[in-house]
């Protein structure tokens, strides 16, 4: 399947104009937002991003499960081979 050159130009250009348009637009009201309007464009990204997020599917679940346990277990055969062999929690320069 190949794409139309023609309106993958025009998607481009068209992101050119808002592009522009949107840092003309942070240049004219830069220092002029309150710190309550920049918090509530915050939460507004983040509810976005949240909406857009797609749910992990049960094997991903399971597959993150194990990465986790995997990593646990590394990390407690690390310790009791530090206890094992006195090594010491931190090391001092001296």
């Amino acid at each position: 399947m190949s794409l139309d050159k023609t309106i993958w130009k025009e998607a481009i250009s068209q992101y050119k104009v808002w592009n522009e348009a949107k840092f003309t637009e942070q240049v004219l009201t830069a220092g002029k937002k309150t710190l309550s309007d920049k918090w509530r464009e915050y939460e507004e990204l983040m509810s976005l991003c949240w909406k857009l997020k797609p749910n992990p599917g049960l094997t991903q679940q399971q597959r993150a499960m194990e990465e986790w346990e995997t990593y646990y277990a590394s990390i407690r055969r690390f310790e009791e081979k530090r206890k094992r062999y006195g090594k010491a929690t931190s090391t001092s320069i001296t």
